[in-house]
């Protein structure tokens, strides 16, 4: 009788390393946040010890992949590189889009941001429960997941209030600078000197940043916002920003703990919660019209919260966990290049700035190019050593 062939599992328990993507950290945060907290690149040589342990089981490497069971999916992931950095791209399309749909749904910032967290939050406890990897949280960790799950929130608060002033072109240059405000957090919260590398990449952020302000005071004519607008929008930016450095941040320490998708699910059911609070504990939360959805917003709405939100992050836990972080770093660095030019697209003259904004975007954008390029090859100078 033939032998069936074997399913090859190339498992550990490497899936709870230290590079593990958090959702927060995917959904829409700064384009490099991940990759200055999360994506440490001398952990790149696993992913060489994972394709040398296939190599040695021939059944598993005549397809040319290595499979494993994915933690939050359940099942075998059996994508190769190519099919993974075509959904990773897909993926950071989505994120592009986050600002759009932030733009076009009429509520204000914050019940937006109540109603993605509550619905996001939601999708993804239906899908752990129908799986069942739904883990539960002693209370003192739920408390401070639920403390980061209100940090997140009041990030998303700052960034579509940014969009909502001025537009998605300043929100999404502005919040570029993360890395700027990470690479002092990041050092106190894990009890770490400075790297200069990573003040050398402030400093270029920062002048970055100077150049983008200067854009309504250098451009003659044909501007699409007043300076107020502008600036009012670069503030509520570089705010979410700087939450977005906090939040990243702290999440890294518990992502080596606990398992991502259940924080995720935590954080935002939590942070819900809490919004939901805060609108009740006013007299316009009393009021039934506060929670009425306009007909219109729906469609944008749920697209962010399932699309945007519960299914993006899914998805991007398998396929960044088969990535380098190179690899990675190139295509969420793209996202303000895609969301600025999908808002031109859409939005047209509305999304129109002027030569110093756009001088000031490619500095901070790449930059943190640049800073990842550099820390690929130490990654590799430490590997050959």
């Amino acid at each position: 009788m033939n032998k069936q062939p074997r399913i090859i599992a190339c498992n550990s328990n490497r899936n709870k390393r230290t590079d593990s993507i958090s959702s927060f950290e995917v959904l829409d945060i700064a384009p490099v946040t991940e990759l200055v907290v999360q994506l440490n690149l001398s952990e790149a040589p696993r992913r060489d010890e994972d394709a040398a342990s296939c190599q040695k089981k021939p059944q598993a490497w005549k397809r040319r992949k290595c499979n494993h069971v994915d933690e939050v999916t359940g099942r075998f992931a059996v994508m190769n590189r190519r099919q993974s950095s075509l959904i990773l791209h897909m993926i950071v399309l989505i994120f592009g889009f986050t600002g759009i749909l932030g733009k076009l749904i009429s509520l204000d910032a914050e019940r937006l941001v109540f109603w993605r967290v509550f619905l996001g939050g939601s999708l993804v406890m239906l899908w752990l429960l129908f799986r069942g990897k739904t883990v539960r949280f002693k209370p003192k960790t739920a408390v401070q997941v639920a403390f980061v799950g209100c940090v997140a929130a009041g990030h998303w608060i700052a960034f579509f209030a940014a969009i909502k002033v001025s537009n998605v072109s300043i929100a999404l240059a502005t919040l570029a600078t993360t890395p700027l405000f990470v690479s002092f957090i990041e050092p106190l919260v894990h009890r770490r000197k400075l790297d200069w590398r990573e003040m050398a990449l402030g400093l270029v952020i920062l002048v970055g940043l100077l150049v983008l302000l200067m854009g309504p005071k250098m451009t003659n004519g044909g501007f699409a916002l007043d300076a107020s607008d502008y600036y009012w929008g670069v503030s509520l930016a570089l705010v979410s920003a700087f939450l977005a450095g906090v939040f990243s941040t702290l999440n890294s320490v518990l992502v080596r703990q606990y398992d991502a998708s259940n924080l995720t699910r935590l954080e935002l059911l939590s942070a819900a919660a809490v919004l939901a609070v805060v609108f009740l504990l006013q007299p316009k939360g009393r009021s039934l019209d506060f929670w009425t959805v306009p007909t219109s917003d729906w469609l944008w709405l749920g697209l962010l919260a399932s699309v945007a939100t519960a299914f993006a992050f899914l998805m991007s836990i398998e396929v960044m966990r088969k990535l380098s972080p190179f690899t990675t770093a190139v295509a969420i660095n793209m996202e303000p290049v895609y969301a600025i030019l999908f808002a031109s697209w859409i939005f047209g003259e509305e999304e129109q700035m002027g030569p110093w904004f756009y001088a000031g975007t490619v500095i901070i954008v790449g930059a943190v190019f640049v800073d990842a390029a550099l820390k690929r090859r130490a990654a590799k100078g430490i590997q050959t050593s």
